[in-house]
């Protein structure tokens, strides 16, 4: 739609009922197929962060524009806002909660069905999730920037209970809280 700037407006230029109730359904149907295109995406919080992304562009470009802005509803973008917020929730539960479940065990423990200490198998989930996710690309610097503290907030803290409490496990070198928050400040980048 932006791209025919020109032609929208003409289009538009009587922003009547009509014509609004239009361009809300017209940005109602891309969400849509959207929301389709990203039920195929397999990896844990992909999805999300596809939405995100798709989602933070829509409402970007469309209060950018005075064409369309001036036809959606009041609340239209506050709306997505909302939705955002529930994209980045999901994100951290789908992605997140995993490996910060992983410290859920007894220092002396082993986990049954990975026959690791937890601290060990949080390490590895925590890596292989960098890994995948380091090549995600969120391109909005305050979205990634958002998204980035949202995991930080979320692992590290967990991790530095997690170290408070059992202080009879050897935290190996590299691989302190700080390290953490280096590597999650590492993530989509793309």
């Amino acid at each position: 739609m932006l791209r025919n700037r020109v032609p929208l407006y003409f289009v538009l230029a009587g922003g009547d009922q009509d014509e609004a109730s239009l361009v809300t359904e017209l940005i109602s149907c891309l969400e849509a197929a959207l929301e389709d295109k990203s039920a195929a995406l397999a990896f844990p919080g992909l999805r999300q962060v596809f939405m995100l992304n798709n989602t933070s562009a829509i409402v970007r470009c469309a209060v950018r524009s005075d064409a369309i802005g001036m036809l959606l509803p009041p609340g239209w973008a506050g709306a997505r806002e909302e939705r955002m917020e529930g994209y980045i929730r999901d994100y951290l539960r789908v992605s997140w909660a995993p490996v910060v479940s992983r410290l859920g065990g007894k220092p002396g423990a082993m986990n049954a069905l990975r026959r690791r200490h937890p601290l060990s198998a949080f390490h590895s989930a925590f890596q292989n999730a960098c890994s995948m996710q380091t090549g995600w690309k969120v391109p909005s610097p305050v979205l990634r920037g958002d998204l980035r503290m949202a995991v930080s907030e979320t692992v590290v803290p967990a991790y530095r209970r997690y170290l408070d409490s059992h202080p009879e496990v050897n935290v190996p070198a590299g691989r302190g809280a700080e390290e953490l928050r280096r590597h999650l400040s590492e993530l989509f980048e793309g």
